[in-house]
C-alpha cells in the first residue's frame, strides 16, 4: 500500500481537478519524502542579545537525519549489503548506521537554501530514507524544542495560528516578517560563509488583523496558514512525538486518539472507544482506540514495520504510533528518589500544639459530612454535622 489519493467515481466535480485522468489504471509516481532537518541551538550561547539594538549572540546550527521507512523489506540489512552512503558536501556517511542509531545526525556546515546540489542519496533508497529539499528563501521549523530549536516543516505544510515557529531567513527579510506576523523576534543567527542567516520566532494570533499578509507571505514560500487542525489528538497515554510518530511512555496502555473537531456544549459526545481491527505479526502489539469519531467512513490501519498508521476515515490525515510496548529508544528511566531524610527529624515541643492538628482532627471527625457519605455507603449509621468547609473556615479564623 502506498500513500495516494483518487477521485470519486462518476463525480462531475472530480473532472474539474487539474490532476483528473479519464483513463483507467493511471499511475502517479510517488514523491520521496524530504530528509528530516533540525534547528538546534549551540550549547553555551546566550538566549538574548547583550543590549538593545545589538546583534543577536545566540548561535544555531542545522542537523540532517534520515527517515526509516522499511516498506516491507529489511532496511538496515539492505543498506549494508548495498554499501549505501549519504553524501553531504563530498563527505560520506553510512546510511545503515544513520538508520540504526536515531541519535546520530549529520551537522550541515555552511548552511544555504540550496540543498539538492550538496546532498546526494542513492536513488534506490530515496523512498526509504528521504531526499534533500531546497528552501524557497526560507527554512521553517517547529518550536517543539522550545528555545533550543525544532524540526523543519516540509514544503506544503499548514501552519496554525497561536503556535510558535522559527523562520531561518536572510537579515533583510526581518522587516517584512514584522509587517506580516504579530510576533517576529530575532532570537539568533546561523553562521554561513554566504552571509549569516537570521533565526526569527514568528507567531500569528487567531484574531490577527495581519492574518491575510501572513498567509500571502507563507504562500509565496510554499506554505499556508490555517486555524483548523484535522490531526487526531492523542490523549492517552503520555508520549513522545518524534519524526511524526507517537511513542507512548506506558507499556501496558492502549493508544487513544480523540476527534479534532470541537462540539457544542449542548451536544452530548459519545464516550465509547472504538478499536479498529489490527492485523500484525508482532507479539502482543499495542492497539489504538478512537474516541468521539462519527460512524461515517471506513477506518483504515496500515502496518509499516513496528509502526501503525491509523485514520478514522478517508477524509482525515494519517496518525502514526509505535506498536511496540518497549520504551522509546534513547529514553532511560530515572533512578528512584532517595527518600531518606537529609537532616535529623526536628524535636517538636509537646507543650505547643501544631496549628495543623485541629485541622487533621476535623478531617477525621465523625460529624463531617464527607465521613457521613462513607458511612452510608457501608450501610453504617451516620452522624450528620457541620460541613467540612465550615469546619475548616472556623479553624483558620481561630489561628489568624
Amino acid at each position: 500500500m502506498r500513500a495516494h489519493f483518487k477521485h470519486t467515481k462518476n463525480n462531475p466535480v472530480a473532472k474539474l481537478c487539474e490532476r483528473y485522468q479519464a483513463t483507467i489504471g493511471a499511475h502517479t509516481p510517488s514523491i520521496p519524502p524530504a530528509l528530516p532537518m533540525f534547528l538546534r541551538r549551540d550549547r553555551g550561547t546566550v538566549n538574548r542579545a547583550a543590549a538593545p539594538n545589538t546583534p543577536c549572540t545566540t548561535m544555531f546550527h542545522l542537523e540532517l537525519s534520515v527517515r526509516r521507512r522499511s516498506l516491507g523489506c529489511d532496511l538496515i540489512g539492505g543498506l549494508r549489503n548495498d554499501h549505501a552512503m549519504l553524501i553531504v558536501d563530498h563527505d560520506s556517511h553510512d546510511l545503515a548506521d544513520l538508520v540504526a542509531n536515531r541519535r546520530r545526525t549529520v551537522r550541515l556546515e555552511d548552511p544555504a537554501f540550496q540543498l539538492r546540489a550538496r546532498i546526494a542519496v542513492p536513488e534506490r533508497w530515496q523512498r526509504n530514507v528521504g531526499v534533500p529539499e531546497d528552501g524557497e528563501r526560507v527554512f521553517l521549523f517547529t518550536a517543539e524544542f522550545g528555545p533550543n530549536g525544532g524540526r523543519r516543516l516540509a514544503a506544503g505544510t499548514s501552519l496554525h495560528t497561536n503556535f510558535d515557529y522559527y523562520a531561518v531567513v536572510r537579515p533583510r527579510e526581518l522587516h517584512v516578517l514584522r509587517t506580516c506576523f504579530d510576533i517576529a523576534d530575532a532570537v539568533g543567527t546561523l553562521p554561513s560563509s554566504h552571509g549569516d542567516l537570521l533565526v526569527v520566532r514568528i507567531v500569528t494570533l487567531a484574531n490577527s488583523p495581519q492574518r491575510e499578509q501572513a498567509n500571502f507571505w507563507l504562500a509565496d514560500h510554499g506554505f499556508r496558514l490555517t486555524s483548523l487542525d484535522l490531526d487526531a489528538v492523542p490523549i492517552w497515554p503520555p508520549q513522545l512525538h518524534a519524526n511524526g510518530i507517537d511513542e507512548p511512555l506506558f507499556a501496558k496502555s492502549f493508544q487513544i486518539y480523540q476527534t479534532p473537531f470541537a462540539t457544542h456544549d449542548d451536544v452530548q459526545t459519545s464516550d465509547v472507544i472504538v478499536f479498529p481491527p489490527l492485523h500484525c505479526a508482532l507479539p502482543d502489539p499495542r492497539r489504538a482506540g478512537l474516541l468521539g469519531f462519527t460512524q461515517i467512513g471506513r477506518r483504515c490501519t496500515h502496518i509499516e514495520g513496528t509502526c501503525c498508521f491509523l485514520r478514522a476515515n478517508s477524509h482525515l490525515p494519517w496518525s502514526a504510533y509505535a506498536l511496540s510496548r518497549a520504551y522509546p529508544e534513547g529514553l532511560e528511566l530515572a533512578d528512584p528518589p532517595d527518600l531518606r531524610p537529609t537532616e535529623p527529624p526536628a524535636i517538636v515541643d509537646a507543650a505547643t500544639p501544631s496549628a495543623s492538628s485541629p485541622l487533621r482532627r476535623a478531617q477525621r471527625q465523625r460529624v463531617n459530612r464527607h465521613y457521613d457519605v462513607t458511612q452510608m455507603r457501608e450501610g453504617l449509621p451516620t452522624r450528620h454535622g457541620k460541613s467540612y468547609g465550615v469546619t475548616v473556615a472556623r479553624i483558620r479564623s481561630a489561628h489568624r
